[in-house]
């Protein structure tokens, strides 16, 4: 159709013509109410993105001297963070002379595990005076306990 009269058919009908795919030969065009169509597509957008779960990458920092009591907290933390859907990393810096005892450190991290109950996605690794690992799923169903266990001996040890 030409494109008069296209724009003839479209100001009759009060609407407009929208250019879909100008690379064509000849270009496709469609006669539609332009706003409306705008509209439409912003509403459909944020309705995609409210459907997209983003995740978040939550950090836990750890000591070398961590206390049990503390360590417990922490693998708490980092459980519901990921119960929750967020990626967890664990990291651990290591200062001045515990840069010498950081075998020391990759225990702490084998007791963080337990803990928490989760299982590391790459063992962690050191990086200058760093070590961080990622979580990546839950381990067996024993294993969950260690937490509830950990709260509850301190709890009984204070009465």
């Amino acid at each position: 159709m030409e494109t008069s009269k296209a724009l003839a058919l479209a100001q009759e009908k009060s609407l407009d013509l929208v250019e879909i795919n100008p690379t064509n030969r000849p270009p496709i065009c469609k006669i539609m109410d332009y706003g409306k169509y705008k509209y439409d597509l912003s509403k459909k957008q944020k309705e995609q993105k409210s459907r997209q779960k983003e995740i978040e990458l939550k950090e836990v920092r750890l000591t070398l001297k961590i206390s049990d009591h503390d360590l417990s907290y922490k693998a708490k933390q980092a459980r519901e963070f990921f119960d929750k859907g967020d990626k967890v990393r664990v990291s651990l810096r290591l200062r001045g002379r515990e840069n010498v005892f950081y075998a020391q450190a990759f225990q702490v991290f084998d007791k963080f595990s337990d803990y928490a109950g989760l299982e590391f996605e790459r063992y962690p690794q050191k990086g200058g005076n760093m070590i961080t690992a990622t979580v990546s799923k839950i381990k067996a169903k024993e294993e969950d306990a260690k937490i509830k266990d950990t709260q509850s001996n301190s709890q009984e040890s204070k009465s």
